[in-house]
């Protein structure tokens, strides 16, 4: 299957390859001056190695790029300026060509351990996405779910040493280990582009901050935030125009219960701020929801019968995939197994 969001590995190789390039203009600065200079000083000078002639353009560049190693072209130097500079350049080659080594073997080793700039690179090539801050338990689940059905997404994690950091790698969406209360942070995720956010750590006050930060960064966002306190979520959602804020133990509680009871709870959603179950139902042979039509199941319960097998009456050993409110989940549930009134 085909991701149209994810851009091809040449051009994030080529965006990786400008990066480290604007990363080293300083030093790639320096050594030019430096070499120019040199090259000049070579053209200047009459050598007695040319018979008396001054080098051309192309010699003099790389009679000056080997006194970088302490290794003169034409020895000795001729003139004075020239001993000098064979004095002072290898000093410049070790400051300027080896820390540029040694900075590029870093660059590229992150490349391959999937660090901080080979990620930042990734997530710029990203548009229409997720932004998800927060690679917790609740964080890393719903980075696994957006990434099981192609959602393009660019997750976000404070804590270098988180425990679900790994498994968001895995996952091949860019982590970026930074604070997401930084501005910075958030534009390198491509918030300007994204289309959602997801702020699902465990400080309420952070979550809002960034919310904050978020809608100021691009109006246009939807805003999905986590909060403790599901009263104060619902005042913050209003107050702050938040598309959702949400409790974490609030949407868990109903479907924590409908598991507890008979039935195969096989997924949860939320559909219009309401939190749903799909749930495979099989009717116990003492159920009170025997005799019963399906018309009536479902306006008893407010629920949607999507599967069944059996006739049109539920009898005993027939078994129901039900779309139900979670909160209505339980009662259901129960019923597929209770014993009928007598």
């Amino acid at each position: 299957m085909s991701h149209p969001h994810r851009p091809p590995s040449l051009r994030i190789a080529w965006l990786y390859a400008r990066t480290i390039v604007a990363s080293f203009r300083v030093t790639l600065l320096g050594l030019a001056i430096a070499l120019i200079f040199g090259a000049f000083l070579y053209m200047i000078t009459p050598h007695r190695a040319l018979d008396g002639a001054r080098p051309p353009l192309t010699m003099a560049l790389y009679a000056a790029w080997m006194a970088f190693f302490a290794q003169p072209l034409f020895s000795p130097p001729e003139t004075w300026y020239l001993q000098l500079m064979h004095a002072a350049y290898p000093l410049f080659g070790f400051i300027l060509v080896g820390e540029g080594i040694v900075r590029l073997s870093l660059l590229l080793l992150s490349k391959q351990q999937g660090e901080k700039e080979w990620m930042r690179v990734k997530a710029s090539t990203y548009r229409d996405h997720v932004i998800l801050c927060g690679i917790g338990h609740l964080g890393s689940r719903i980075l696994l779910q957006l990434s099981s059905v192609g959602v393009p997404v660019v997750a976000m994690e404070k804590d270098p040493q988180g425990r679900f950091l790994a498994d968001a790698k895995a996952t091949g969406a860019p982590v970026l280990v930074r604070d997401m209360k930084d501005d910075q942070a958030l534009i390198d995720a491509g918030v300007e582009y994204a289309r959602c956010i997801v702020i699902a750590t465990n400080d309420d006050i952070a979550n809002l901050e960034v919310a904050l930060d978020a809608r100021r960064l691009n109006p246009k966002i939807k805003i999905l935030m986590r909060m403790f306190d599901q009263q104060i979520a619902s005042k913050i959602k209003d107050a702050f125009a938040i598309d959702h804020a949400f409790s974490s133990a609030a949407l868990a509680a109903p479907i924590v219960a409908a598991m507890s009871h008979h039935g195969n709870v096989l997924a949860a959603y939320p559909v219009g701020g309401v939190s749903y179950v799909a749930a495979e139902v099989p009717i116990d042979h003492q159920s009170a929801l025997i005799g019963k039509t399906v018309a009536q199941l479902e306006g008893e319960y407010e629920a949607r019968v999507v599967a069944r097998k059996g006739d049109s009456v539920i009898a005993a050993g027939d078994t129901l995939v039900i779309h139900v409110a979670a909160e209505r989940a339980a009662a259901l549930l129960a019923a597929a197994s209770v014993t009928r009134n007598r």
